[in-house]
């Protein structure tokens, strides 16, 4: 139970399985098969197991850490989407919204886009081995009950959290620079011919320049994406070791 409690907290905050679409009991059918797989390198303590309030402190730790874990993994796409929904903004997609039937909220096209791209990337890549193995790492680094809330992991979950929107921003950096060149130009085009409006003219221009350059940078935001979910397992190692 203690191994599954840490093992289902953390599948249960990754994007992919924390959709409505994806049943609970299959959730946690596979959260059981994965923590009986790992139940024979576990270590649990005799004294622990007799003690019902000890018992469900530690469960509480177990899922705190399998949060904390999958919270890393959710950083990541966090930053991919927030690309694309500063990319809808700018184009104009923004104003167009459409229900995710992943999440069951309403995002941006652009959004929608860069979204089932990065998951595409993530299996591409075999980024969910990376997951089961920092499930595996957790285990060996942070024994069962052991892990501890400290100040520094606050400070590195409040900074990962700033993250997003500083790698969304590169990320999207090929789009978003081009779409304030155009609005700059845009602007400087209004002052010089004040009885056209530049602004309501150049909205499919913006479409246009925005698609064409998504799909001339995807050469450069895949690879960026891939690097992201590839540096998963150290930011995970890195993140047990502030709960030791």
């Amino acid at each position: 139970m203690l191994v599954f409690f840490r093992v289902v907290s953390m599948l249960w905050m990754i994007p992919l399985l924390s959709s409505r679409y994806v049943s609970v009991t299959f959730k946690a059918g596979v959260s059981l098969l994965i923590a009986f797989l790992l139940y024979g390198t576990v270590d649990i303590a005799a004294d622990v197991l007799g003690d019902p309030f000890a018992f469900l402190l530690i469960i509480a730790k177990e899922a705190f850490i399998g949060i904390t874990i999958g919270f890393v993994v959710k950083v990541v796409f966090s930053s991919i989407t927030v690309a694309g929904d500063v990319m809808s903004l700018q184009t104009g997609f923004a104003f167009a919204r459409l229900m995710d039937p992943f999440t069951m909220t309403q995002v941006s096209v652009l959004e929608q886009v860069k979204y089932l791209l990065a998951v595409m990337i993530f299996f591409a890549i075999d980024a969910h081995y990376i997951v089961f193995k920092a499930i595996s790492t957790s285990f060996r680094e942070l024994p069962v009950g052991s892990a501890a809330l400290r100040e520094p992991l606050v400070h590195y979950v409040v900074s990962a959290t700033a993250k997003i929107f500083s790698v969304g921003l590169k990320i999207g950096a090929p789009v978003i620079v081009t779409l304030f060149l155009a609005e700059l130009a845009f602007g400087i085009l209004s002052r010089m011919i004040p009885q056209v409006n530049i602004f309501i003219e150049g909205v499919p221009v913006k479409i246009l320049i925005g698609i064409s350059m998504l799909t001339l940078s995807l050469g450069f935001i895949a690879p960026c994406m891939a690097s992201l979910f590839k540096g998963m397992d150290g930011d995970v190692l890195r993140i047990l070791r502030l709960m030791v």
